[in-house]
């Protein structure tokens, strides 16, 4: 099976017990809303997403080795 190293950033790295990324096996053509699924990250919690350093979506498919950035969204005054 494939990995994929998974960086969590700000507040949904309380999903992963405060981990600032966790690796995580994965089936060719998972896409990463299933791989958060399975950490726990509700989609409606993420906002902006890498994958190897370039702009990424929930529907996106993986194949292994990818790194992946998951942002929140972040409110300010």
């Amino acid at each position: 099976m494939a990995r994929v190293v998974v960086k969590l950033y700000a507040t949904l790295r309380s999903y992963v017990g405060g981990a600032p990324s966790v690796e995580v096996e994965v089936e060719p053509g998972q896409t990463i809303a299933d791989v958060l699924q399975r950490l726990g990250v509700p989609s409606e919690q993420t906002r902006i997403i890498f994958v190897n350093n370039r702009a990424g979506s929930l529907s996106q498919t993986l194949e292994g080795g990818e790194r992946i950035g998951v942002f929140p969204a972040i409110g300010g005054g």
